[in-house]
């Protein structure tokens, strides 16, 4: 009987879902500034820059640090990870996400003003593994009610 359940909760759920539903959940999702904060760029700055997201929408599993701007990975697994930036008047844009200080990949826009760019991958994340978005210098990121964003949640766990 117990073995039917589990036929029938992987047809209804897939794997990873019947995964989620027992084991530890991991997804975080954040904006560049808080609802509070006056629409506006963040930088340039003259060296490279870690970005503190402010504004945390979710932070299931407690991955994400407010204070630092980075996630640390609390469970060993394949994430998909994603990094929205827009510009503002001022244009330029030029960013990325990196993992334990590797670029992973990155984000580009030099459409001058007022444009976006998205960027996404799916990792494999160690126990303890950090992500963050490095601004690079002398660029931009523009930020108003969650324009910039950052995202990530576990697909499936490795073992």
């Amino acid at each position: 009987m117990a073995y039917q359940l589990v036929i029938a909760a992987l047809l209804l759920c897939g794997p990873a879902g019947l995964w989620a539903q027992y084991g530890q959940q991991v997804a975080f999702s954040v904006a560049l500034k808080t609802d509070d904060q006056a629409a506006g760029d963040h930088g340039p700055f003259n060296t490279d820059t870690t970005l503190v997201f402010k504004r945390v929408v979710t932070n299931v599993g407690d991955g994400y640090d407010s204070n630092t701007g980075i996630f640390t990975a609390p469970v060993k697994g394949l994430y998909f990870v994603t990094f929205t930036g827009a510009s503002g008047s001022e244009g330029g844009l030029n960013a990325a996400v990196m993992k334990d200080g590797v670029n992973q990949f990155a984000i580009y826009d030099n459409q001058n003003k007022f444009s976006s760019a998205t960027n996404s991958m799916a990792l494999q994340l160690d126990v303890g593994d950090k992500l963050w978005v490095t601004l690079w210098a002398n660029q931009r990121l523009f930020d108003q009610s969650r324009l910039s964003t950052f995202s990530g949640f576990l697909i499936s766990p490795l073992p």
